[in-house]
This record gives structure tokens, sequence and C-alpha cells, in this order.
């Protein structure tokens, strides 16, 4: 397949949907802004017993009456959480959801109490199953699980990945909750398309100089690549046209956790995480890409790095800060 500019694709792709691309992204930011406002009360309503965790989306955070969150277990969901008048469901539908995934929940569906027996069988019995496989459960989607092992690791307060040095946050609604940062272009083929995209962990890096950097995280499971580098670099200039273009770009932001405004000048870090056996497929990408799509877009930049993580029972670890040179 011929090298292609990446960018000037992504260039020709948003001018000719402009402004299908603005009504998607206002309709998302509306619906993670009122989100963000109504779940920062209703994250004091219940809280999740690992290895559970509650997830927000675009199409559940907006509602005039509740909030519905995703309830996963290492990121595949199992069920939903509603939380109304103060009182906390889950619902759970589908059996495979339930069951086709290996996880064998048997509970029929319907809509139990988060704090009745139905929502301490389905806390115990995913308890259960985290333990009895060490951690690293089978599952369909092993990204699920990689990627909330990365969240949880740029929960902690100090020594995130086993590092000292590694100051990072994942973006989070009402500072809580997780979610895929949606995109109108599409890089799952490694080539940018419109339709529905998402970034795995979008997060916020402090510099050591204060200064905070944009990172987008791309995953993939251990021992695989798949053009993970191109997917990184699409996602990171399709950022840059949100923040550059889009009319509500200040209020996406804000919705990012930065007080001031869009500075004159932005650096978004793609971050490739893959085990250590994919380095020669990623500097072999990272040649191409810089052979044919530019790193500098105006007065911004993309940084393109690689993380190579190992994954434990509990924890990923990364072999050396990916920001140091």
């Amino acid at each position: 397949m011929e090298n292609k500019n990446l960018s000037s694709e992504i260039d020709k792709i948003w001018e000719d949907n402009k402004e299908e691309f603005e009504s998607k992204l206002s309709n998302w930011l509306d619906a993670l802004s009122y989100g963000n406002k109504f779940l920062h009360s209703a994250k004091k309503e219940f809280h999740c017993w690992g290895p559970l965790k509650a997830y927000v989306s675009t199409t559940k955070a907006k509602s005039s009456s509740r909030a519905v969150f995703s309830l996963r277990f290492f990121g595949q969901e199992i069920a939903h959480l509603i939380v109304k008048d103060k009182e906390v469901f889950i619902k759970i539908k589908g059996s495979e959801i339930k069951n086709d995934k290996g996880f064998d929940l048997s509970l029929p569906d319907g809509i139990y109490s988060w704090k009745g027996k139905e929502g301490q069988l389905v806390r115990k019995h995913f308890k259960e199953l985290s333990f009895a496989t060490q951690g690293i459960p089978n599952m369909i989607k092993q990204e699920h699980r990689i990627e909330s092992k990365f969240i949880s690791e740029m929960c902690k307060g100090s020594g995130k990945f086993g590092l000292n040095s590694l100051r990072i946050q994942p973006v989070l609604i009402a500072n809580k909750f997780p979610l895929q940062i949606p995109l109108p272009i599409s890089a799952s083929t490694g080539l940018p398309k419109p339709g529905r995209g998402h970034i795995d962990i979008l997060a916020r890096h402090k510099l050591k100089n204060n200064k905070t950097n944009l990172s987008v995280w791309e995953l993939k499971k251990p021992n695989t690549y798949k053009k993970v580098a191109s997917q990184a670099y699409i996602y990171s200039i399709t950022l840059l046209k949100v923040l550059r273009h889009s009319k509500r770009a200040s209020e996406w932001f804000k919705l990012f956790g930065f007080k001031s405004r869009i500075p004159d000048s932005l650096v978004i870090e793609a971050v490739v995480a893959v085990s250590r056996n994919q380095e020669e497929k990623f500097n072999k990408e990272l040649r191409s890409l810089k052979e044919t799509s530019p790193l500098q877009i105006g007065d911004d930049s993309i940084r393109l790095v690689a993380a190579y993580y190992k994954e434990k029972s509990d924890s990923i670890t990364l072999e050396k800060d990916p920001f140091l040179e």
C-alpha cells in the first residue's frame, strides 16, 4: 500500500464534512458538559467496588432526571448503573453482556438495587473472578483489560507505572469517571475515515517546567501492533482540528481539565503503548510517518513516542518514562 500524507487526508475529510462534524462535536459536548455537572452530585451516591468501575459515554451522560453509567469489569461492559433520586440501581440486560464474554453471571435480566442482595452478588462474583484469574481474566477484547489498568495507574498519586518521574492524569468526567473521548474521524484501519472514532485514553501530562500537554494514548494488547502509531497520529491530528477549528474549541479545552485559554502553540503527545517485542515495528512505522506526514502543524506539533509496558496482575509497569529522551 502506498504511504500517504495522513495530515493532508485528515484536512480533506474535515473540509468535506465540516458541517456534519460540527454538529456531532456540539452534540457530544452538550452531553458531556451536562453530564459533568450532574455526575458531580451523582458520584456521591455510590462507590464502586474493585475491580468494577463506572464509565461515562456521550450516549449515557445526558439525562434530565438520572445519571447512567457503564459498569465495566476490566474495561468490558457488564451492566449499567442508574442513579435516580439518590438511589442506585444495576440494570442487567442481554445474555451477550452477561455470559458470552466468559463471565458466567447467572442473574436474570432486570433492574436491581445496587446495595441489595443482587448488587452484592454481582460485586462478589466479579471480585472472585478477578482473584481466580490473578487479575488477568481471559477476555475477547484484551485491550479493554489493558486500558482499565492503564487508567488505574494514571490515577495513582505517585509511583505511576513503577516510575517516580511521570506526572500524568487521565481526563475524567466529574473528576472520577473515565470515558473514551469521541472524535468524528476513525483511525481503526490505520487510515483516516469519516466516522465515529475515539481515543483510548486522553490524559494531561505535566512537565518539569509545569507546562501541561494533552497526551493521546493508543493501546494494544501484549504482542500485538496493528499500525498503532498511525492510529495515534490520526487521533492527535484530529484532536488538533477540534481545538483549532471547531466553533466550541474553548469548551472542549475546559472539559479536558484546563482553566486557561488555548495557548498559541500546542504539543500533542501521541503515545503508542505496546510490549517491548513490538519495538522494531514501531520504529519502522515511525520512520515511514516522518517521511510522509508532518509532525509540525503550523505552530502546533505532534510528539510521537512509544511506551513499552508489562502487564501484572494488579498493575502496569513501564520500562522507562516514554517522554525522556
